[in-house]
């Protein structure tokens, strides 16, 4: 983790080393992407690649919230013991009227088959890029005063965070020391009569 400075040396000192390490990750990013091809906006794939064929990026709105767990205590009173991140959300408003009719379909068409998917995208700005978003559903509007071929959509997007499972193996010498594992319930089996017992109706039911 980054040092971050007038925070003590304790580890993840309150999150703030993870969440700074966060942000300077994505602020170098978008510093590179400034460097190499200068003010760029638009919605781009886990390799880097423009997902959409749009003409423009009208606006990009951006809403992160957190919440403070609460749990009700005596004499009317409350406690607060946790802080989380809530999963950010993103609205980028694109535009899409040159192509002919053709390309404007296919525009249409790109964006529902990239909604219905569970692909992971990163919104790139000039300032900042915000990464691992997943397109929640998108909207159009056509509007009287930019014309019938102007096509404008409101792409939906919020943050997604993989976990990652961890599967332990256990080394036991006497592998009557091994945890017992809890297989859920079974239904009971009938016994099976041992060879005696069988052996002993055979012979009884000659003399019947």
């Amino acid at each position: 983790m980054l040092p971050i400075e007038g925070i003590p040396k304790v580890p993840n000192f309150k999150g703030l080393n993870t969440a700074g390490t966060n942000a300077l990750i994505s602020l170098g990013g978008a510093a590179l992407i400034n460097a190499v091809f200068g003010n760029y906006w638009g919605v781009f794939n886990e390799y880097g690649i423009p997902i959409l064929l749009a003409d423009n990026v009208i606006s990009m709105k951006y809403n992160s919230t957190y919440k403070i767990a609460q749990a009700p205590v005596e004499k009317g009173s409350f406690a607060c013991y946790n802080k989380v991140t809530n999963p950010y959300k993103a609205t980028v408003q694109l535009s899409k009227g040159t192509g002919g009719t053709l390309m404007r379909g296919a525009f249409i068409g790109q964006i529902e088959t990239l909604a219905a998917s569970t692909l992971k995208f990163h919104i790139i700005t000039p300032e900042y890029v915000y990464t691992n978003a997943c397109i929640t559903g998108y909207d159009t509007a056509r509007e009287a005063s930019d014309g019938a071929q102007l096509i404008k959509v409101n792409l939906h997007l919020e943050e997604v965070r993989e976990v990652v499972v961890q599967y332990d193996t256990e080394e036991v010498k006497n592998p009557d020391d091994a945890k017992p594992k809890d297989g859920g319930e079974k239904q009971p089996a009938s016994a099976n009569k041992s060879l005696l017992k069988s052996g002993y109706d055979f012979v009884m039911g000659l003399f019947k």
